[in-house]
């Protein structure tokens, strides 16, 4: 029994199996953004080798793909931040305009709350609002060198990614059973459809309806049209919400200052934007792969609880990758 334990411990098998237990430990910290590293090289791989036709060092064009694909990323968050605090003083202010006195006097005087207390209650829910994000920012500024770490291991992991992910994948082929390796291959192209499916779907479908938001919300006279615009692309990316959560209040702040021909402007406007969205997302999703909405619903409002913002992009992915898993399967299963 000693001697069976023994050469047990001392197999080979048995070492490599205690040392990816161990290396597992140590990356699962960072494991969140060596996958979203994984998923931006798959993006930025493409275009660092169209860029690499004209310069001939590919981790120059790996560099430089990063940057055109990454910028206008950071780009949109940062002129988010600083609408929103630019935006908190207007936003303040304009809840202390509003004449709730006014707006109440239509309603039938048993039904109607007094005025300071629905006036009181709105200020009160625009001051938790303003203070949560105030903490929020906070607590941000305090993880700064967290962040800094966590963004340098993803800016590295997707330059390595892109660089070597051939050799990297080519590796892992080599070192699966023989008769494993048809269910790997399947499932990569399975995993391929997904990701393009969701990037295509959602995202882009997300990004589209956003620029059109921005500019439809800047003619129609808005202010802050581009931040209403990134705020309408969020929305879009759940599916159940869609744009609408973000038209329909601007159409009743129109309806209670009296403008009502840019309430019902803006509404119609909204339907269109439903409209695209209707036409829009299965048309691009379903060249790939056809999910059903409820995967990433449930992936884009679960990922963040698990792992925070990163969890937006990692939640859907995950259970993309999942349906991806599973669909090679039965494929697989379906042949023998």
């Amino acid at each position: 029994m000693i001697e069976k334990i023994r050469g047990t411990v001392t197999s080979a098998s048995f070492l490599v199996l205690v040392l990816i237990l161990l290396s597992a430990v140590i990356i699962y910290p960072i494991w969140t953004m060596l996958f979203l590293g994984a998923v931006f090289a798959y993006i930025v791989r493409p275009v660092a080798l169209r860029i690499n036709r004209r310069i001939p060092y590919l981790s120059v064009s790996i560099i430089l793909a990063m940057m055109v694909v990454m910028m206008p990323l950071i780009g949109i968050i940062v002129f988010t931040v600083d609408s929103i605090i630019n935006s908190a003083p207007a936003l303040a202010s304009l809840a202390g305009n509003i004449d709730v006195t006014g707006i109440l006097s239509g309603v039938p005087r048993e039904f109607q709350p007094s005025a300071g207390s629905t006036l009181g209650a709105l200020k009160g829910f625009l001051t938790d609002i303003l203070r949560g994000s105030v903490n929020y920012a906070v607590d941000i500024i305090q993880s700064l060198p967290m962040i800094a770490l966590q963004l340098f291991i993803f800016f590295s992991s997707t330059f390595y990614f892109a660089r070597d992910g051939e050799r990297l994948t080519g590796y892992l082929r080599s070192v699966l059973p023989e008769k494993s390796r048809p269910f790997m291959k399947r499932m990569a192209a399975e995993t391929e459809r997904v990701l393009m499916s969701i990037f295509y779907g959602h995202f882009l479908t997300a990004l589209l309806i956003g620029l059109m938001a921005a500019a439809g919300f800047y003619i129609l006279g808005y202010p802050y049209a581009i931040l209403l615009g990134i705020i309408t692309g969020l929305f879009q990316l759940i599916p159940v919400i869609g744009p609408w959560a973000a038209y329909t209040p601007l159409a009743a702040y129109d309806i209670i200052t009296g403008n009502i021909l840019r309430a019902v402007l803006v509404l119609i406007f909204g339907f269109f934007l439903s409209t695209v969205d209707i036409y829009l997302r299965p048309k691009l999703s379903g060249k790939y792969a056809d999910i059903h909405p409820m995967i990433f619903l449930v992936g884009f409002l679960g990922g963040p609880l698990v792992w925070g913002v990163a969890g937006f992009i990692v939640g859907p992915l995950v259970l993309g990758l999942a349906y991806a898993a599973l669909e090679a399967y039965r494929t697989d299963s379906g042949k023998e």
